[in-house]
């Protein structure tokens, strides 16, 4: 399957999470490439990102376009050649790395100027394939517990969530790993609110 988001075009696996239908990738990807580089990154002469989950890679693609070299992680192997298809078709292949693997292992040691962040949201076990971009046990808690060590002092990560998942716990995750947290973005879809959040270091936070 075919998607677009903005001006670009994305291939969309079977068993890859799409985020055009389900509207949260292309509402995150939007907000990046909107945003003032100031409010998604600290002040590094030369950005790097982290795409953490990052499905069909279309926020690793939209970071690169602000001039990011971006990392991009995926548990899903179909997910991770999806990504590296798309960072081919779009032209940014030199800016974009893909790895397999289990949250922030295959960058174990490294910090970043963005993580973004839209892993799944509901609490479970998944089933199959396709679940595991939208349903886990602990990724929420693991995520929240991991990124402070991966977040430069003056970073940015942006955390989507949304109201049909377990926003509450991603939240009490970052408060309890001593994040700040603000809303950057905010949208009501009818049958569900979508929210961007901007978490920074408490030194670095607005």
């Amino acid at each position: 399957m075919i998607e677009r988001a903005g001006s670009r075009d994305f291939v969309v696996l079977p068993n890859v999470f799409n985020p055009v239908i389900f509207r949260t990738g292309r509402f995150l990807a939007d907000f990046i490439d909107a945003a003032p580089l100031g409010q998604i990154a600290g002040n590094s002469g030369q950005p790097v990102a982290l795409d953490m989950g990052t499905g069909c890679g279309i926020h690793a693609i939209f970071a690169a376009d602000r001039g990011f070299t971006v990392e991009a992680i995926d548990i899903n192997p179909e997910a991770t050649r999806c990504a590296r298809i798309n960072a081919m078709l779009n032209r940014v292949e030199s800016q974009v790395s893909v790895h397999d693997g289990d949250l922030f292992a295959p960058v174990t040691g490294q910090d970043f100027d963005l993580v973004m962040c839209s892993l799944p949201k509901f609490r479970g076990t998944p089933d199959t394939s396709f679940e595991v971009g939208w349903r886990s046990p602990d990724v929420i808690d693991r995520f929240a517990s991991g990124l402070p060590k991966a977040l430069k002092p003056d970073g940015v990560a942006l955390v989507l969530l949304t109201s049909h998942g377990d926003e509450q716990g991603m939240l009490d995750g970052l408060d309890a790993a001593g994040l700040c947290i603000d809303i950057a973005q905010r949208k009501h879809f009818g049958v569900e609110i979508m929210t961007i959040y901007r978490v920074t270091h408490p030194q670095n936070g607005l």
